[in-house]
C-alpha cells in the first residue's frame, strides 16, 4: 500500500483492499498535538490485529501487549497502512519489541482550539 499522502480529496475507499488488510498485524503509532498543529503533547503506540474495516465504521486492531483486550478504533482511511520492513520494532512508549508487523500506520491528532 502507498504511505499517506495528504490532498483536499476525501480518501478513497476500496473493498478488496480493506479485505485484505482484515488479519493483519499493525503497528500503529500517534502523535498527539497542541492547537497549532506543530508543538507535540504527548505520543503513543499500538499494536495488534485488525479484525475489522467497514467504510461506515471505521478500522477496528484488536490490541496485544500493554493494551491487550482494548479495541482500537481508526477512521476508515486505507492509505495511512504501509507495508512494514522485516524485522523488530522496539516501542519507545512502553518498551515492548514487535516482530515482523505486516503493516504500519502512522497518525496524527491535533487539539482543537482553546476557546477564548
Amino acid at each position: 500500500m502507498p504511505p499517506f499522502d495528504v490532498s483536499d480529496r476525501p480518501p478513497t475507499w476500496d473493498q478488496d483492499e480493506a479485505d485484505w488488510l482484515i488479519g493483519k498485524y499493525a503497528l500503529v503509532g500517534i502523535t498527539y498535538l497542541e492547537s497549532d498543529g506543530v508543538t507535540e503533547k504527548g505520543n503513543a503506540q499500538y499494536h495488534g490485529r485488525v479484525v475489522s474495516a467497514d467504510r461506515e465504521k471505521g478500522i477496528a486492531i484488536a490490541c496485544e501487549g500493554k493494551w491487550a483486550g482494548h479495541t482500537m478504533g481508526l477512521p476508515p482511511v486505507l492509505n495511512t497502512f504501509r507495508f512494514a520492513k522485516p524485522g523488530k520494532y522496539e516501542l519507545y512508549s512502553t518498551g515492548e519489541v514487535i516482530s515482523d508487523p505486516d503493516v504500519l500506520a502512522t497518525w496524527s491528532i491535533t487539539a482543537a482550539p482553546k476557546a477564548s
